[in-house]
């Protein structure tokens, strides 16, 4: 799905067993331009197709953001979350998108979680279901980070619950 003019694309594929859309972005965002057609691209899939948020994986191994625009990006990125996504994990991203994930994500108090798989991210978000969470981060560090990776502080912590 690309409009006139566009660099980039993105695919969308709505996963009913698990209802999930997943989403594979083909892009360079790298002007305010660029950015404002992805967030079209974005709002105008879920917009048309339902009525409630949905939860998201994004695989971002072909996304990238440039600095110019990534605070940009971060308050569009935020305008999906408040509107069409309640849950979101992405895999693969690249140094540049996972600090503007991240920035984003403490700036705007939306989902900056990272899984390694496809099939890690579905598990993070069917855990987060489960436990009626608005965010995966918690139940991500607990189920994907062994204690002894963990910095010594974080181990006393996690061994206390």
């Amino acid at each position: 799905m690309a409009g006139a003019g566009t660099k980039g694309t993105i695919d969308f594929r709505y996963d009913p067993v698990h209802e999930i859309v997943v989403t594979r972005t083909r892009w360079m965002l790298d002007s305010p331009l660029e950015v404002m057609r992805w967030y079209q691209l974005q709002a105008g899939y879920f917009s048309g197709r339902f009525n409630e948020r949905k939860d998201v994986i994004l695989l971002n191994d072909t996304f990238d953001v440039t600095p110019q625009v990534a605070t940009l990006w971060g308050q569009y990125r935020a305008r999906l979350h408040e509107s069409y996504i309640r849950l979101s994990v992405r895999v693969g991203n690249n140094a540049r998108v996972r600090l503007a994930t991240n920035t984003s994500g403490v700036r705007y108090t939306i989902s900056s979680i990272e899984c390694a798989s496809l099939e890690e991210a579905i598990a993070a978000i069917l855990t987060a279901r489960e436990g009626n969470v608005r965010s995966p981060s918690s139940v991500r560090l607990r189920r994907s980070t062994p204690p002894e990776s963990l910095p010594v502080s974080q181990r006393t912590k996690t061994s206390d619950k």
